[in-house]
This record gives structure tokens, sequence and C-alpha cells, in this order.
């Protein structure tokens, strides 16, 4: 029996850096993790991108690697596959797959993040075996990757399936992106944060006050949802706000793609199951009869579905 081959997979956020190899049988190898350090600029984080790779080849026969897989955070160029806008790492424009291509000499595709995590759980975690889904994870930000017959869904500019800054409420709260009333302002950790530091700067009497130690940089999902189940006013608001929001986006997701399955994901819904209940009941509730088929489940590679969604797409793309 031939040797399996494999592909590394790397998974670039704007925190940590993670990477792996993947085999074609689907067995991930070799796993190493560090801190992007992002504050060092492109410069530094590519240095420490190429030590991280250089380690994993080190790890295997060169010759059986197929390509380098990278899952980025940010916009990425459809054709160039530079990363062209991505604000956790604070770069624009930056050449990345021209970068890694020439300091290995090995084939690299770069896509953006979240979708390379909707399709690791679709080749290999809760999506095995369905022809179509939907993953929206739901952390720091919204994000979400949709697959629709087999084929992961780019759009024109490479930008499908932005759905943390699609618009739930008309002149709403503002969000980083520019625009209002953003799913992400409400449904997100980064958007509790700007709601509680808002709250704290007019007086705002809440238990998530002294919860934070007035450093609303600290405040979790798991944090308010507590505040909120013992009767805070405002952290039940920020809740409420949450799950009728992202209830509101996920349905209409639904609707528009009819997917098979819907796989809920990201560090909100870890910490807080009962929000991926709730969120269920709320799709089946508001979208079409139709549509009401598809099944909800929770994420399945946890923080590996980029490395893993990142290093297949080098078989799929190349």
């Amino acid at each position: 029996m031939p040797a399996d081959r494999y592909a590394v997979g790397i998974d670039l956020g704007g925190s940590k850096l993670r990477g792996g190899l993947l085999s074609e049988s689907g067995q991930l190898a070799g796993r190493l993790e560090m801190q992007t350090e992002a504050w060092k600029g492109p410069a530094g984080v590519l240095a420490n991108l190429k030590r991280v790779l250089s380690q994993l080849l080190d790890s295997t026969d060169r010759s059986r690697v197929t390509g380098i897989g990278i899952a980025a955070a940010g916009m990425i160029h459809p054709k160039t596959h530079a990363v062209v806008y991505a604000p956790n790492l604070e770069w624009r424009d930056v050449p990345l797959r021209d970068e890694i291509e020439s300091a290995f000499g090995l084939p690299t595709y770069v896509e953006n993040d979240v979708r390379a995590a909707a399709w690791g759980e679709y080749r290999f975690g809760a999506g095995r075996g369905v022809q179509s889904l939907i993953a929206v994870f739901v952390g720091t930000g919204v994000g979400s990757g949709a697959v629709m017959d087999g084929l992961l869904l780019r759009g024109f500019t490479n930008a499908a399936g932005e759905i943390g800054h699609t618009q739930v409420v008309m002149d709403g709260l503002p969000c980083p992106c520019g625009q209002r009333g953003c799913v992400e302002a409400y449904a997100s950790g980064s958007g509790f944060v700007r709601r509680l530091q808002s709250a704290l700067a007019t007086g705002t009497v809440t238990s998530l006050g002294e919860d934070t130690g007035r450093e609303p940089a600290r405040l979790t999902a798991a944090l308010v949802a507590r505040a909120a189940e013992t009767g805070d006013p405002f952290a039940r608001e920020l809740w409420q706000d949450a799950e009728r929001y992202l209830g509101m986006a996920l349905a209409n997701y639904v609707t528009l793609l009819n997917p098979e399955l819907l796989v809920l994901g990201g560090g909100v819904m870890t910490t807080v199951p009962a929000l991926a209940e709730s969120l269920a009941r709320q799709v089946r509730d508001r979208t079409t009869v139709v549509s009401r088929e598809v099944r909800v489940v929770r994420a399945g590679l946890g923080d590996s579905a980029g490395i893993f969604g990142a290093a297949d797409r080098v078989w799929a793309q190349g």
C-alpha cells in the first residue's frame, strides 16, 4: 500500500497560530501552536509562521507533502491569495501566498479562516456525509461558511458568508465595519465588550461592572448569560438581543440556502450551550416549512477545524 501524502494546514488567527499535517486519509499529525504576536507586524508574524511550517515539514518526508493551506483571518484576494485586509492582524495587502511559496517551494493556498473551518467541518467534522451545510461560528466576532452541493461558496469577490455584517437593526448600534445594526454588534464577544464599555461610561448600574473589575475587556459570554439569569437588567438586555438577532440572521440564512445541516461553533457556543439550543428552536420557528428539515448540530472539530479545512483545500484546489 502506498504511503499517505500530506498537506500542511495552518490556522493564522489574531492571537493564535496553529498548524498540523493532514494525511489524505484524514489523520491529523504533528500539531503545533504558538502565539501569533500580531503586534510584531507582518514581518514578525511571517517569521513565526515560517518557523511553524519548518518544524512541521522537518517532522516528515517532504517528498510526501503536496502543499500548504493557510486559513487566515481577513479578506483574501481570490486570485493572488494575498491578505487584502485583516483587522485582527492589522494587515493590508500582504502577499501571503507569494511569501510562503517563495520560502518553501510548495504550492500554497490561502482561504478565509471561517470558510476554511466550515470546509473542515464539512469534510471531517459534524458535516461528514452531507452535501450541503452552513457553519456559523460565534466568538469574538460572528463568521460563517457555506458548502452547497459539495462546493465551498466564495462569491464574486471571495466574500461570501459574512453573516456577522448582515444588518438586523435599522440605524442600530455602530459596527467597526463602518455600518450600523450588524449582527456582530449584538451577538459577539466584541459586541458585548463595546456595549459594556458604553454602559459603564454613562453610569449604567450592572453587576457586570463588578464581575469584570470594571474592565470591560474581561467580559465573557458566560458572564453575560449568568448575570442575565440572575436578573441583571442590562445583562438580560444584552443576552436577549444576542439571541433575537442571531436567531433572526440564522433563520434568514437557512431560508435563503436551504441546507441539510446548520453547524454551530465558536467560543460563545462552547461556553454557553443553551444558546445553541435556543437558536435551533428559533431557526425552525422562523424559517419556511420545507426548510425546517434542517438539522442543527454543534461543531465537531473544535479549534482544529481551520487546520483541517486549510490543509484539505490543497487537494480540493491543487
